[in-house]
C-alpha cells in the first residue's frame, strides 16, 4: 500500500507483522545485547511494535522455556484463574516426568480438586477452562500404545549389521532373501464414523461384525517371486466356498481363525519349501539345492529355527522389539496390502448380506498383486540391484 508523507512523497506502507511468542522471546534478547536495528530488518517491524514487546519483558520472560504452544501462541494474556493454571500444571508435570498417563477426565478431576482447595470463588466451566489450559500448556493427546512404542532402535542398528553378515557369508542375493508375516483381516468391517452435514444429528447405526481372518504374506526381496497368499479362517468348508474348484489363495481353517504352530509347520514344508524350489527351476534352471532364508519375527505360532529346516532352505529370527522398525513386510507393504482392499460403493445392509468369504479372499489376492517390495530399512543396498520385477507365484 502506497501512502503520502509530508513533504510530499510517496511512503510504501510496513505490512502486518504477527510476532509470535518464540520470536518475543528472541527479540527481548537482542534487545539486552543492543542490536536494536538488527531487529528492525531481521523481523520487518517498527519502533512502536519493539516498544510494546520491551514493555513486556517481564511477562514474556516467564516463557523463557520454548515450548510447542509458544511456537504458534501470538497472545500473552494471563489464563483465567492463573493460581489454578500453575498448581494444575505442575501437578500435570510431576505425573509426566513418572511417566504415568493421564486423560482429559482425570484432568477435569484434578482441577475441581484444586479449585475446592484453594478456595477460589470464581465459578468455572471446567470443560471449556480446559480447552484453554491445555492450548496454552502445549498439551495434546497421543497413543501410548502399539509396536512402535516399544521399538529398540538400538537393537534394530545391530541386527542390520548381523543380517550384513549374514547375507554375506552365505553369498545371498534378494531372490534368495525371503520375509513372511501375518495380519489380520476383518473382512467385513465397516467404518466407525461418517461425514454428516450441519443439519445431521446422528447417524444412521449398525452393528460392528467381527469377522475375521488371518493372512500371511511372504515374498523375496527382489520381488520376483510372491507366493500365494495363505489365509486362515474359522470354518472348514465355508459355505461361499460350496461350488468353487478352486481358490486364488491357500487356506487353512482353525476353529478361531489364529494361526498355530502346526498350520505354520505345514505351511513352511508343504507350500513354501516347493513353492522356492519351482521359483529356483523357472529362473533360468537354477539347482534346487541352492540356498534360501526365510526371515521371521518372535510370533508365538513360529517353531525354533532348528525345526525350520530343509536341505538348504532355513529360516532365521529378527530380534524382540525391532519389526516395526526394520521387519520388510511391516515397513508398509501389509498397510499397502490393506488400503488396496476396496469394498463395492453399496449400502451396508447390502454389503453385510452379500459381501461373503469368497470376496474376501478374492479381494485379497488382487490387492496382493499391486505390492511392491520394501526392504530398504533392512537391506539398503538393494536399492542398486538389478534383480527385480513384478512377477508372482
Amino acid at each position: 500500500n502506497e501512502g503520502t508523507s509530508v513533504s510530499g512523497k510517496k511512503s510504501i506502507k510496513r505490512k502486518h507483522v504477527t510476532v509470535i511468542l518464540n520470536q518475543k522471546l528472541e527479540i527481548i534478547k537482542m534487545l539486552d545485547r543492543g542490536n536494536r536495528n538488527t531487529i528492525i530488518s531481521e523481523f520487518n517491524i517498527g519502533s512502536s511494535t519493539i516498544y510494546d514487546i520491551k514493555k513486556q519483558k517481564v511477562f514474556v520472560a516467564e516463557n523463557e522455556a520454548p515450548t510447542k504452544c509458544t511456537e504458534v501462541r501470538q497472545t500473552l494474556k494471563r489464563p483465567k484463574m492463573a493460581q489454578l493454571d500453575v498448581a494444575l500444571f505442575k501437578w500435570f508435570s510431576a505425573k509426566l516426568s513418572e511417566s504415568k498417563p493421564i486423560t482429559r477426565p482425570v484432568l477435569i478431576e484434578k482441577a475441581k480438586q484444586f479449585h475446592g482447595e484453594m478456595n477460589i470463588s470464581e465459578s468455572c466451566v471446567f470443560r471449556d477452562w480446559l480447552r484453554t489450559f491445555k492450548y496454552w500448556h502445549g498439551i495434546r493427546k497421543l497413543d501410548i500404545s502399539g509396536e512402535q512404542k516399544s521399538a529398540d532402535h538400538v537393537g534394530a542398528e545391530e541386527y542390520s549389521a548381523i543380517f550384513e553378515q549374514l547375507v554375506e557369508e552365505h553369498g545371498l542375493s534378494p531372490s534368495q532373501m525371503y520375509n513372511a508375516d501375518e495380519t489380520g483381516l476383518l473382512w467385513r468391517c465397516l467404518p466407525n464414523c461418517t461425514l454428516v452435514d450441519g443439519g445431521e444429528k446422528s447417524p444412521h447405526g449398525f452393528k460392528m461384525n467381527k469377522d475375521h481372518i488371518i493372512v500371511l504374506v511372504c515374498a523375496n526381496a527382489s520381488s520376483m517371486h510372491k507366493l500365494k497368499l495363505f489365509v486362515v479362517g474359522k470354518y472348514k468348508k465355508p459355505r461361499a466356498f460350496k461350488t468353487l474348484t478352486s481358490l486364488p489363495v491357500i487356506y487353512e481353517s482353525q476353529g478361531k481363525a489364529w494361526m498355530m504352530a502346526e498350520i505354520f509347520k505345514d505351511w513352511l514344508f508343504n507350500y513354501f519349501v516347493p513353492a522356492v524350489k519351482e521359483n529356483f527351476r523357472k529362473r533360468g534352471g537354477l539347482p534346487e539345492d541352492r540356498k534360501a532364508v526365510l526371515l521371521l519375527d518372535n510370533c508365538q505360532a513360529h517353531l525354533p529355527a532348528s525345526e525350520l529346516v530343509s536341505g538348504n532352505i532355513f529360516a532365521t529370527y529378527l530380534p524382540a522389539n525391532v519389526t516395526s522398525l526394520i521387519q520388510p513386510m511391516d515397513q508398509g507393504v501389509i498397510q499397502n496390502f490393506k488400503c488396496k482392499l476396496v469394498n463395492s460403493d453399496c449400502s451396508v445392509s447390502e454389503f453385510q448380506s452379500n459381501f461373503n468369504l469368497k470376496d474376501a479372499v478374492n479381494m485379497a489376492a488382487l490387492a496382493w498383486k499391486d505390492v511392491k517390495k520394501c526392504w530398504r530399512k533392512l537391506w539398503p543396498s538393494i536399492m542398486f540391484c538389478d534383480d527385480s520385477s513384478d512377477e508372482e507365484e
